[in-house]
């Protein structure tokens, strides 16, 4: 699989394009607008942009925030300790 960069020369991790990907998916699918995203999770239009875009350095807490709103949640998973 090729590495993928973001403008800032970041590398954007499978993860991140995944969630991009099912944030953009999700939205459309209610149709709604990434305004109306972005007001009702109290984000910016700016950040829920960046965000389906795969940018890399997006605040965790405001994407927990859009992904409420959305119906969707973040697991995370692992090798047990």
């Amino acid at each position: 699989m090729a590495d993928v960069y973001s403008r800032s020369g970041i590398k954007t991790l499978p993860e991140v394009t995944s969630i991009a990907q099912k944030v953009r998916a999700t939205r459309r699918k209610y149709g709604m607008t990434q305004a109306q995203v972005a007001g009702l999770s109290g984000t910016g239009l700016r950040f829920v942009s960046e965000l389906e875009r795969g940018k890399p350095t997006v605040a965790l807490d405001k994407v927990l925030a859009v992904l409420s709103v959305l119906g969707l949640r973040l697991e995370v998973t692992g090798d047990d300790a």
